[in-house]
């Protein structure tokens, strides 16, 4: 998914009324308006929650996958454009800097690039703290989340066990919490992948080394050669 990605409504338009997904299948709401620019490019979509009200998602979070209206977390959005300006500014730099090192044009011109640059980098550092505590807060969430699920899971089974819950309703509730734990390990694996790459992505930035293996650096290590034998010449005075 890559960001500035924006629908059409007559991309949209057909799913008023359907349900929208996540992109781990669970089921969001019910996309019920669309709002449009002059151009047909979608601002923002509609969707109800359970009856429980509206929540207005911007357009570019918005997909359609096999089909299916589907709304990209807003965590995941934010990262993956936050990862993609701060690669695209950090390689900008690095080219500014090339362009210094050869001479060919006139250095105070780059250097009011190189500076623009780097003011750019430290404001999409600070952004970056941000989006890493949501990323960190939604992991601890859906941790949680697993493990109200594995609850739901254990108390289903002991009453179904028990004689108090028929079997197709267990099956039936089963086969639910089944999909919403599998949901929420694909979740958490992303979200953790996403955090890598970010972490990653502010070391190029911060023109920070990103540091090899233990095992590597200990090869790489120069050992001292420790002779079996050595031999003493005596000189007659």
């Amino acid at each position: 998914m890559k960001p500035g990605l924006t629908l059409k409504i007559e991309d949209v338009a057909g799913s008023i009324g359907r349900v929208v997904l996540d992109e781990y299948g669970r089921e969001v709401g019910i996309l019920v308006s669309v709002s449009a620019d002059a151009e047909g490019n979608v601002e923002f979509v509609e969707v109800k929650y359970e009856d429980l009200g509206l929540e207005k998602v911007e357009g570019e979070r918005v997909r359609i996958i096999d089909g299916k209206l589907t709304v990209i977390p807003e965590w995941k959005f934010e990262a993956i454009k936050l990862i993609d300006s701060l690669d695209r500014t950090y390689k900008r730099k690095k080219g500014v800097e090339e362009m210094l090192s050869k001479g060919d044009i006139p250095a105070e011109v780059l250097r009011e690039l190189e500076r623009k640059l780097s003011e750019q980098i430290k404001k999409l550092k600070i952004k970056a703290k941000e989006v890493e505590a949501a990323i960190k807060k939604r992991i601890e969430k859906i941790d949680n989340e697993n493990l109200h699920v594995a609850r739901a899971m254990a108390i289903l089974q002991m009453t179904y066990f028990s004689g108090e819950v028929g079997e197709r309703q267990f099956e039936t509730g089963m086969s639910h919490l089944r999909k919403l734990k599998d949901a929420l390990v694909k979740e958490k694996t992303e979200a953790k992948e996403i955090l890598d790459k970010l972490t990653k992505t502010l070391e190029l930035a911060s023109g920070a080394k990103i540091h090899k293996p233990v095992e590597q650096e200990k090869k790489q290590e120069p050992t001292a050669t420790i002779p079996d034998a050595f031999t003493v010449k005596v000189v007659d005075g």
